[in-house]
């Protein structure tokens, strides 16, 4: 995948329910640090930061005397954090544009120095890389002895489920998910990250599911519905669903909140590794 063809889009209508979905996760988010030990005065990388969201509560956790580098390969969205950064007054916030399903290029290794990060936030990227070598290649070069990967990411994301009924609403996940195959993506690839992190070096000291179930109000399952309100017309446009499909989908959602119904999440976990 290119960085032009981000699969989720960089328009700002995507740029606004990033925001939503950093909402709803960010206790998850921030519990991920805390245990990761990021703290004052170090240097973080957030790689795949989109927006930024992130970046910018990191750059607040670092404070001034430390440093946090947002990398992310859409133009629109380093943009975006740039002009948040200086909105702010944020100094200790830098980014940076690079493709991470590439390796890097000699130019941009200064500045992302070997051995210099104290810790690495990762969250939603590996899933969408056609290649997951330049980006783990990338993760243990850079952290310095002793520091931390906090890493968030999909393990089953077929258990984005609806109960009970939910049919329509499975065959719309498999479609998303055979979309973002297609674009050389896995939506399952925490399953192959410990053996690829292992082979470089780098040790798994904790883990946690962060799978989420709750009823049609929750936050975890409004942020499903924002994925459903906003999604499907992309698929649409792509050519692999159909309005008829959609319009059954939406009347799924509309019996889901005259019944008890439970919205599960995709399996999503938390790992945090370590350099020796």
């Amino acid at each position: 995948m290119s960085p032009t063809d981000y699969v989720l889009g960089c328009d700002p209508e995507e740029v606004q329910r990033l925001g939503r979905q950093h909402a709803i996760w960010r206790e998850d988010c921030q519990e991920g640090w805390r245990r990761g030990g990021f703290a004052s005065g170090q240097h973080l990388l957030d790689l795949g930061c989109g927006p930024g969201f992130a970046s910018l509560e990191l750059a607040d956790l670092v404070g001034s005397h430390g440093r946090v580098l947002g990398v992310d390969a859409s133009e629109s969205f380093i943009s975006h954090l740039q002009a948040q950064a200086r909105q702010q007054g944020l100094s200790q916030l830098d980014s940076l544009r690079l493709d991470l399903a590439q390796p890097t290029p000699d130019r941009w290794r200064q500045a992302i120095p070997s051995g210099a990060w104290d810790g690495i936030w990762c969250r939603w990227l590996a899933m969408f890389l056609p290649r997951l070598d330049p980006l783990l290649d990338l993760i243990a070069r850079a952290l310095r002895p002793g520091g931390r990967l906090v890493l968030q990411e999909y393990v089953r994301w077929d258990t984005f489920s609806l109960h009970p009924q939910g049919a329509e609403l499975a065959r719309f996940v498999a479609r998303c998910i055979a979309h973002w195959r297609s674009h050389g993506g896995d939506p399952d690839v925490a399953s192959r990250l410990p053996a690829l992190l292992e082979r470089r070096g780098l040790r798994l000291r904790q883990c946690r599911s962060l799978i989420a179930c709750g009823t049609g109000h929750d936050p975890k399952a409004r942020w499903l519905h924002d994925f459903l309100d906003t999604y499907p017309s992309r698929l649409i446009a792509a050519g692999v669903w159909s309005p008829a499909e959609q319009e059954a989908l939406e009347a799924e959602r509309r019996r889901s909140t005259h019944q008890a119904s439970l919205w599960m999440t995709p399996g999503l976990i938390e790992m945090v590794w370590e350099q020796p």
